[in-house]
């Protein structure tokens, strides 16, 4: 991880507040990981603007166990990697499959629009990451 930089921030008294309210809706232990977590945030969404950023994603799809998904194969977005696609079912005749997939923006959010939208499924994309955030990860 990155050297840690002290700075001053100065805010209106009702943005402090404001800040404060989202440190405790999130859980987070202060207003340092309050800001840093909207920083990565817009980061992440800005950064997936240009079509090329490497990002990883989690998609997500609820129908009902009679729903036959079609497959959209993986060969026509060469940048793809799946590595993960776990079905459950969190009813009787519900089930929820959660995929993660890595590589280009522009490939991911197309392959995605593919398979969530399908008849009779619920489906949702949440871009994860970067490849640029994963560095901040790394001792």
């Amino acid at each position: 991880m990155a050297e840690i930089v002290r700075f001053g921030v100065s805010m209106d008294k009702e943005l402090v507040s404001l800040l404060d309210e989202l440190t405790i809706q999130h859980h987070h232990p202060n207003r340092s990981e309050t800001i840093r977590s909207m920083i990565r945030s817009q980061l992440t969404q800005e950064s997936t603007q240009l079509p090329d950023t490497i990002v990883t994603a989690v998609i997500s799809l609820i129908y009902h166990y009679s729903t036959s998904l079609q497959r959209v194969s993986l060969s026509e977005y060469p940048s793809l990697t799946l590595s993960t696609n776990l079905q459950m079912h969190l009813e009787r005749d519900i089930v929820i499959k959660i995929l993660v997939v890595s590589g280009r923006y522009d490939q991911v959010t197309q392959w995605a629009g593919r398979i969530t939208g399908q008849k009779q499924v619920v489906g949702q994309i949440n871009i994860a990451a970067t490849d640029t955030m994963y560095k901040e990860l790394r001792p």
